[in-house]
């Protein structure tokens, strides 16, 4: 018996993946129209193939795999170097004390910066984990690694940030 897709499921669907997709596209790229945009062919594509995909019943998978895709696609065809792609440009949070906002900022700094400093693999592990919030199984689908390489790495990735952030704010 063939399921039926409607436009329901893929709204759901929308809802359920857009934020936590566009923040790692943003992360891996950083430049906002270029990721929104991606995200959006994304989507395109995810409508187009939306019966089968949701058969599969692996929708989150698909999806990172996808924009995955689409994000080394676009790197291929305009040739930048990973050393360039972290964007600094954070939105500010709302802090009551200028103060507070400030080392907020130079923390936020450092961190990006260590994040740039990672070889991409641990870097997409990380900003797939902590910026898209998807689990370790998550991970290791859309990269197709096992899930205890993707527990190391993000483990080993930790050490170092925490390592090296440390020294900095004393």
């Amino acid at each position: 018996m063939k399921k039926t897709i409607t436009i329901i499921d893929f709204t759901l669907l929308y809802n359920l993946y857009k934020r936590p997709l566009y923040n790692y596209v943003r992360k891996m790229l950083g430049d906002k129209s270029v990721a929104e945009d991606i995200v959006q062919n994304v989507f395109l594509k995810f409508y187009e193939n939306l019966a089968v995909i949701k058969q599969s019943g692996k929708p989150s998978a698909w999806l990172f795999t996808t924009a995955r895709n689409e994000v080394f696609g676009f790197l291929r065809k305009k040739k930048i170097r990973s050393e360039n792609l972290i964007d600094s440009d954070f939105d500010s949070a709302s802090v009551e004390n200028i103060n507070d906002e400030l080392e907020d900022s130079e923390i936020r700094d450092l961190i990006e910066i260590e994040i740039g400093s990672m070889n991409e693999d641990t870097k997409e592990i990380f900003v797939l984990r902590h910026y898209s919030e998807l689990s370790y199984k998550e991970i290791a689908n859309v990269l197709g690694l096992d899930e205890s390489i993707v527990k190391g790495r993000l483990f080993r990735a930790r050490q170092i940030m925490i390592d090296k952030i440390s020294k900095l704010v004393r």
